[in-house]
């Protein structure tokens, strides 16, 4: 009798690859959406800041729950990037609520999924949070540290007009997206992760 391990080729195993290709194609097609808005100048200024809002989030916070954290950077990268003028702090914001959204969905909204009213109520917590609790505070910090201005009047400030600039987008977002996860079947809203 020999000790020897016995090696399974990649498609014998179980476990499953970081990224496979579908979660790739879906996070391409959801970033790529996102980016297609930012370049085409779909956008709205919040008054009295350098800081526009645009539909992308609809496709940020569905893609990168569906396609987790890894595909979550990857739409974060697609909606960031082409930023108009401070692309780092939308980098910075963007990637990070990707990331968040692919954890907090697999872990909190998609346990819930065999009762649908309460999987859809922690849908809407969950982007509430994505827009109050991550993406608006990182831009914020993304703003102070990459591009210093002394008319944002400090970070508190920045934070309290921006938070206010962007409640018609978070509540837009919330309302549309959760028709869109109540109207899509189980099978289109299970993580791919």
């Amino acid at each position: 009798m020999t000790d020897k391990k016995v090696e399974k080729s990649r498609v014998e195993s179980k476990q499953r690859p970081v990224l496979s290709a579908r979660q790739v194609g879906v996070a391409a097609a959801f970033g790529g959406a996102a980016l297609a808005l930012v370049l085409a100048g779909v956008t709205i200024p919040i008054p009295g800041t350098p800081v526009v809002t645009d539909p992308r989030e609809i496709f940020t916070t569905i893609g990168a729950s569906l396609t987790g954290p890894i595909g979550g950077i990857v739409i974060g990268l697609l909606a960031g990037i082409a930023e108009p003028g401070i692309p780092l702090a939308s980098l910075l914001a963007h990637i990070v609520g990707g990331v968040f959204s692919g954890l907090v969905y697999k872990n909190l909204s998609w346990r819930f999924n065999k009762n649908k009213a309460v999987s859809l109520a922690l849908w809407a917590v969950q982007v509430l949070a994505y827009y109050v609790v991550v993406v608006v505070p990182l831009f914020v910090v993304g703003l102070v540290l990459f591009y210093p201005d002394p008319e944002y009047g400090g970070f508190f400030a920045l934070l309290g007009a921006l938070e206010m600039g962007a409640l018609p987008e978070t509540i837009f977002t919330t309302v549309v997206t959760t028709i869109i996860m109540a109207a899509l079947p189980e099978r289109y809203r299970r993580p791919l992760w």
